[in-house]
């Protein structure tokens, strides 16, 4: 089983719609933001043991501050105030059917974290491009939740064009999401226990358009993760 340092559980999350049901019902309170970046959100637990981080609302363009750019400031600046214990990102992600997944599914990273639209075709920074951050080995704790395990990866684009897509095949992506691998980057430089923990909100080799699908079905993901994430921040090894 995975041994941690003391500290928190930190969830990293980059939308305001997946992490308010969580905050709502935990009734996690919100403490100052971070100085050097005012649009990161903290969200902590009464006895300080859970903190939910948010990306925020970037300040340009009046959005959800999405992607692997936010997700890695958010996260360093996180750690280094909080100490957490355990890393997780947590949030919404697209499935594949010809690998089982279907809407609403609850995926636990399980493998190393990839980048899969980082192509560095220079020897020596392949490796470098692609990631393949650690997560640590939860699949005793997913079966126990109910949880699917399985490999995670990340990319900076809603679609999935074909090398993106021949890279999840390759890797057996269970999850595609667009922060997973930056915040487990961050977590593996800083030495803390890291992992996933995404809802399938559309199915990226399904028959709908994957913009249409997400919107469709977040709220529900949303309120999925709100049940799932609760149950795993209990249950992680402390």
């Amino acid at each position: 089983m995975t041994t941690t340092q003391p500290g928190p559980v930190l969830v990293v999350m980059a939308m305001r719609a997946e992490s308010a049901p969580i905050i709502e019902q935990l009734g996690l309170s919100a403490v100052e933001s971070p100085a050097s970046w005012p649009s990161i959100e903290w969200f902590v637990s009464d006895d300080a043991d859970l903190v939910i981080a948010r990306n925020g609302v970037d300040p340009t363009h009046g959005v959800d501050a999405i992607g692997t750019g936010p997700a890695i400031i958010t996260t360093l600046l996180s750690i280094d105030r909080w100490t957490p214990a355990w890393v997780v990102s947590a949030g919404t992600a697209g499935g594949f059917r010809a690998r089982g997944g279907h809407i609403g599914q609850v995926i636990l990273a399980d493998g190393p974290v990839i980048h899969h639209d980082r192509r560095i075709a220079l020897p020596a920074f392949e490796a470098l491009g692609r990631g393949g951050h650690p997560t640590a080995d939860l699949r005793s704790l997913a079966t126990e939740l109910g949880f699917t395990s399985g490999p995670c990866s990340t990319g900076d684009s809603l679609d999935a064009p074909p090398l993106d897509v021949e890279a999840m095949a390759a890797h057996g992506t269970l999850a595609k999401d667009m922060e997973a691998a930056a915040v487990a980057g961050v977590a593996a430089r800083k030495g803390i226990a890291f992992t996933a923990c995404k809802v399938i909100t559309d199915i990226v080799d399904g028959d709908f358009a994957t913009a249409d699908e997400f919107r469709a079905n977040l709220a529900a993901a949303s309120a999925a993760l709100a049940d799932a994430v609760p149950r795993l921040v209990a249950a992680l090894p402390r």
